[in-house]
């Protein structure tokens, strides 16, 4: 495990164009600009020499200036690592890979054009993901409005209008036949063999449900799957993982997991504290999830993690694990560059922490909002986004082998690589969430 990247170089590579959706690095002491220049081009292979490179360390984060909708690796495919396999072993990953469900817990928070294209690319039997809807207005951030009448504040937050709009914003991009919104187990089947990428809704906070239980209900009916019980900061369900004092689980968020686990919503733990984790387990009639989270064991200091007690406990009543593909998550440095070595490492903790029936991914990708917009966020204050060291934006330009959601491939090929079974490595490519998604909700 890469424990001290400090000094390491990532490759940025920069596309013409700018327009409001300014794109810039943050680092503990302050929001730091650092100019680009120049063009560099696409390849797919690892050892190809570089065009544009910048050194990342706390004082020299990046601004990098971006065409909307597109950031380099959005129509480019995924860099292909070199995981010393033999002629034989990527012949049976391949293989492997074609017949894979790969279910990413939770790949993205938005859409970008490309992004189905991404998925559907390597290959796999089905592949899909669950998608935030009470985040950020799609439509509105992707200008389909005017983006000159529209600017994200703290307001347009974790909203019902939101979750309305991104259903309906959903349903429209249905008829481009490429995706397909599924409520259960055998939609995702369905997906798979039309050869669309199922997409499961999902809301990453509870602030939507106020003090109204029916509004589960509601949502239920519109299609929504999974809810998380809060963010970075407390809902009135429970505790998040970045509030100062820890009190798990409320009142109410008890009555709201009976509501859940009644109606068939999977309870999801993600960004909660570590006593909501437990609580929630307790609390849940059903087996509940992790979304994405890091691991405390590998990343100490990062806030976005979960310990041993917890994920363990988590595994023994059934519940799965989805590890985050997020850079700052892969060391105790909080790494600025990682690869998909890197994330197989913590993945291959988890396994042997809770057992491989528990055990899954999420890339947790922010690609389409600017980091402007997401700071705007009510729970991503200066501080917060100083304490999971976000010097780069996006992520996916450091994340080498996985700059996009076509890179899937390459988590095969290194779990084959680290001699995984291939009845292990189709549960943690999704055949777990499969499970989980069967089991809870139908």
């Amino acid at each position: 495990m890469k424990t001290n990247q400090k000094n390491s170089t990532p490759i940025i590579e920069e596309k013409t164009g700018i327009d409001r959706r300014t794109f810039m690095g943050y680092s503990a002491a302050g929001i730091i600009a650092a100019g680009l220049s120049g063009i560099s081009s696409c390849t797919t292979k690892e050892s190809a020499a570089p065009t544009n490179e910048v050194v990342a360390t706390a004082s020299n984060a990046v601004k990098k200036e971006y065409a909307k909708y597109y950031f380099p690796y959005h129509k480019k495919p995924a860099t292909v690592l070199d995981f010393g396999l033999t002629p034989e072993q990527e012949d049976r990953a391949k293989a492997l890979h074609a017949s894979l469900y790969v279910f990413d817990f939770e790949p993205e928070v938005d859409w970008y054009e490309g992004l189905f294209d991404n998925f559907l690319s390597g290959g796999a039997r089905g592949v899909g993901g669950s998608f935030t809807i009470d985040a950020v207005n799609w439509g509105k951030v992707h200008g389909y409005e005017d983006p000159a009448d529209f600017e994200v504040t703290k307001e347009d937050w974790w909203t019902r209008g939101n979750m309305d709009d991104n259903i309906a914003f959903i349903k429209e991009l249905e008829k481009g036949g490429k995706c397909m919104i599924c409520l259960n187990s055998a939609d995702l089947e369905k997906a798979a063999k039309a050869g669309k990428v199922a997409m499961m809704l999902d809301a990453q906070h509870g602030y939507f449900i106020g003090n109204q239980l029916d509004r589960l209900n509601e949502y239920y009916d519109k299609g929504l799957r999974r809810v998380q019980l809060s963010y970075n900061r407390a809902s009135m369900l429970a505790t998040g993982c970045m509030d100062p004092r820890d009190g798990g689980v409320t009142t109410f968020g008890k009555e709201a997991i009976a509501r859940m686990n009644e109606i068939g919503i999977l309870v999801d733990t993600g960004h909660c504290s570590s006593f909501t984790l437990l609580d929630a387990i307790d609390v849940s009639s059903k087996p509940i999830a992790c979304s994405h989270a890091g691991l405390r064991s590998i990343s100490p200091r990062n806030p976005r993690t979960h310990n041993d007690e917890g994920l363990k406990k988590l595994a023994d009543n059934g519940g799965v694990f989805g590890v985050v593909g997020s850079p700052g998550t892969m060391g105790e440095d909080m790494p600025q560059a990682a690869d998909v070595k890197d994330f197989i490492r913590c993945i291959d903790y988890a396994v042997n922490l809770m057992g491989e029936d528990h055990v899954g991914f999420a890339l947790d990708q922010v690609q389409a909002p600017s980091f402007k917009e997401f700071l705007t966020s009510p729970d991503w204050p200066a501080e917060a986004v100083a304490s999971v060291n976000v010097e780069y934006w996006p992520w996916s330009d450091i994340f080498k082998g996985m700059e996009n959601q076509s890179g899937y491939p390459n988590l095969t090929r290194g779990m084959v690589a680290l001699g995984y079974s291939d009845e292990k490595i189709t549960k943690i490519m999704g055949g777990n969430h499969m499970r989980l998604v069967k089991e809870v909700i139908g």
